[in-house]
């Protein structure tokens, strides 16, 4: 027990802001935003992120903590490097959303062997039918004999 004291004052003294950024990372209500901390990060503000991080420090490895961090600076790079992560997790959920939107679509491009007319159909829908528009004439193409 000895040990992991040594090494939590350790990573007090040399790495606070890393540790308390890796710390409201795993806060539950970090990703609602009506939470403390996102409102923080949403405002970039240090000063926010370090009253949060004083009311909320509990157990002996973590007091004390906040105190190592002196400059608002450093608060202030805190909350930016929280703003950045929240932004790339809501940039990632938002593509993962697209993602599964598209492969639960799924439609299925055919030529109809009768006609010209390409179309779409959407199995998810009840077979409905949807037209494509027919691709625009080449600008290029001589207007009478159809050739470029």
């Amino acid at each position: 027990m000895d040990e992991l004291k040594y090494l939590a004052n350790w990573v007090k003294e040399q790495h606070a802001q890393e540790y308390i950024l890796t710390w409201l990372l795993n806060q539950p209500g970090l990703w609602w935003s009506d939470g403390e901390a996102y409102q923080a990060a949403l405002q970039k503000s240090g000063k926010l992120l370090k009253e949060y991080v004083q009311k909320n420090q509990t157990g002996d490895l973590f007091q004390g903590i906040a105190e190592k961090i002196v400059d608002d600076e450093n608060w202030d790079e805190v909350a930016e490097s929280l703003t950045r992560i929240i932004s790339v997790y809501q940039d990632e959920l938002l593509r993962l959303q697209d993602y599964s939107r598209r492969k639960n679509s799924r439609h299925i491009l055919k030529k109809n062997i009768n006609s010209d007319n390409l179309s779409v159909k959407n199995y998810d829908k009840d077979n409905e039918e949807m037209e494509i528009q027919q691709a625009l004439p080449d600008p290029f193409t001589d207007a009478l004999t159809g050739e470029v």
